[in-house]
């Protein structure tokens, strides 16, 4: 299935109209038309809304358009105790599955590195505390 099929089944089960869907992800509904009969591309910052405004998953488009989310890379600062507020890759997609290993493990390697920093730093905290109670 296409994702222009798809579009159209969604939105005909969901019983909305084209217009509905157009306001939706914010484009003109002869515009939306022309997607959803598979005669134009919708941009990227379209199919970002498209699974809150059809209610489906994400997985759902990515499937559609045949990309492989094994190549999707996804960089997520959950630690809130090292979080530095600024921001992170949030998806990173390359269809060059060696340059994909390569960055997961230019990241791992630096959270080791930050971790150890991290480690020292606190032992050399400690260290001058203990050396200024003297």
């Amino acid at each position: 299935m296409k994702l222009s099929d798809k579009l159209f089944t969604t939105r005909t089960a969901k019983k909305l109209s084209k217009q509905e869907v157009a306001d939706l992800l914010g484009m003109d509904v002869t515009t939306y038309g022309r997607v959803e009969a598979g005669k134009r591309n919708l941009e990227i910052d379209k199919l970002k809304l498209l699974p809150n405004a059809l209610g489906i998953k994400t997985e759902e488009i990515l499937d559609l358009l045949e990309i492989d989310k094994g190549h999707i890379f996804n960089i997520n600062n959950t630690n809130e105790e090292y979080a530095s507020g600024n921001g992170y890759v949030e998806n990173f997609y390359t269809e060059n599955r060696e340059n994909l290993i390569e960055i997961k493990n230019l990241y791992t390697e630096l959270l080791k590195q930050k971790d150890n920093m991290i480690e020292y730093l606190k032992k050399e905290n400690e260290e001058l505390k203990r050396v200024l109670k003297k």
